[in-house]
C-alpha cells in the first residue's frame, strides 16, 4: 500500500510538472483566459454567469493542455535545457503516448464546452476562437508544420493563442458588440505576449540548436531576439495605454502601462549586459524572480476593468 501511495504521489507530481502548474504559471493562464470577459462586463455579476464561466474554462484548458503536448514532443530537448530537465523526466515516466492522449482529451473537453456555450448563446465566435487556438497549438508542436521551429512564427503563434483568441472568445461570451477600444487592447496584448515569448525562449537556445530546430533565438541570435522582444513590448505598451485610456481613463492607462513597463525596463537592462550573460540565463530564476513581476501586471490588467464595473454597480 505504501509503495502504491508513493507511486500515486509521483504520478500526480509528474502530471503537475508536465502541465506547468508551478507558480506563477497558473495565475498567468487564468489572466489570459479572463482578460476578454473582464473588459466586456459592466457589472461584476456578469462575470459569474454560467455561460461566461464556461467560456473562460473552455479557453483556460487548452492553454494548460498545450504544455502537456509540448512536454511529450520535446523530451530530448527539455532534458538538455536549464530548468526543464524535471519536465523531461516527468514526461519520460508518464510516456509520450499517454501525454498525447491526455492532451487530446483535455482539448476535446474544452472544444465541447465551447461549442455548447456558443450554441446556448447563439455566438459561434466563442467556439471558433477556442478551435483556432487548439489548431494553433497542434501546428506549433506537431510535424510536419511544427511552428515551434519556424523562426518568428513561434512567438507569433503562441502570442495569438495566449492572448488575442481567448480575449475574443470570452469577450463575446459577455456581449455581442466589440467597441473600438478592444482592438488596440487585444492586439496590444498579443504583442505583449510575443515579446514575453521571445524573452522566455532565450534559455532554450543551446538545447534547441543541438536538436537542430530554429526558433528565433537560434535563427537570429540572442541579442537580436532580445532587441525584438523589447520592440514588441514597447509597441504593446503604446497600444495598451491607448486602449486603457479610451475605456478606463488616464489613471488606469498610467497604472496598467507602468506595471507592464517594469518588464520592458528589465529587458533593456538585460540587453546592456555582455553576451555571456544571455547565454547563461536559466529558466528557474527567470520564473521565480522576473515572471512573478510580469504576472503581477497581468493580474492588474484583470483588476482594472473590474474596478470600473464595481463602481458602475454602486
Amino acid at each position: 500500500m505504501l509503495r502504491l501511495s508513493e507511486r500515486r504521489k509521483e504520478y500526480l507530481r509528474d502530471l503537475q510538472r508536465v502541465h506547468r502548474l508551478e507558480h506563477p504559471f497558473l495565475i498567468a493562464y487564468a489572466c489570459h483566459a479572463l482578460w476578454g470577459a473582464c473588459y466586456a462586463v459592466t457589472s461584476l455579476d456578469q462575470l459569474m454567469r454560467v455561460p461566461v464561466l464556461a467560456a473562460t474554462v473552455a479557453n483556460l484548458v487548452p492553454l494548460v493542455a498545450q504544455n502537456v503536448l509540448n512536454a511529450a514532443m520535446d523530451i530530448s530537448i527539455d532534458a538538455n535545457t536549464p530548468g526543464k530537465s524535471g519536465i523531461a523526466r516527468a514526461a519520460e515516466r508518464l510516456g509520450r503516448a499517454r501525454l498525447i492522449r491526455y492532451t487530446l482529451l483535455e482539448m476535446a473537453f474544452a472544444l465541447c464546452l465551447a461549442v455548447g456555450t456558443a450554441a446556448y448563446l447563439g455566438r459561434p465566435l466563442i467556439a471558433a476562437s477556442v478551435a483556432a487556438g487548439i489548431v494553433v497549438e497542434l501546428l506549433y508542436n506537431l510535424e510536419p508544420i511544427r511552428l515551434k521551429k519556424r523562426g518568428l512564427a513561434n512567438p507569433v503563434s503562441l502570442g495569438l493563442h495566449f492572448s488575442f483568441l481567448p480575449c475574443v472568445s470570452t469577450f463575446n461570451a459577455v456581449r455581442v458588440d466589440f467597441p473600438g477600444f478592444v482592438w488596440p487592447l487585444f492586439f496590444g496584448l498579443w504583442l505583449l505576449l510575443i515579446g514575453r515569448t521571445l524573452w522566455w525562449s532565450l534559455p532554450d537556445a543551446s538545447a534547441d540548436r543541438a536538436a537542430g530546430i530554429s526558433p528565433p533565438a537560434v535563427r537570429y541570435g540572442l541579442s537580436r531576439v532580445l532587441a525584438l522582444a523589447i520592440a514588441a513590448t514597447t509597441g504593446a505598451l503604446v497600444l495598451i495605454a491607448w486602449a486603457l485610456w479610451w475605456d478606463l481613463g488616464p489613471l488606469a492607462s498610467l497604472l496598467g502601462t507602468a506595471t507592464c513597463g517594469i518588464f520592458a525596463v528589465r529587458k533593456v537592462l538585460l540587453a546592456r549586459k555582455p553576451p555571456a550573460a544571455l547565454r547563461s540565463l536559466h529558466e528557474t530564476p527567470m520564473r521565480r524572480r522576473i515572471l512573478v513581476l510580469v504576472v503581477s501586471a497581468d493580474v492588474l490588467l484583470v483588476v482594472l476593468p473590474l474596478v470600473k464595473a464595481g463602481a458602475h454597480r454602486q
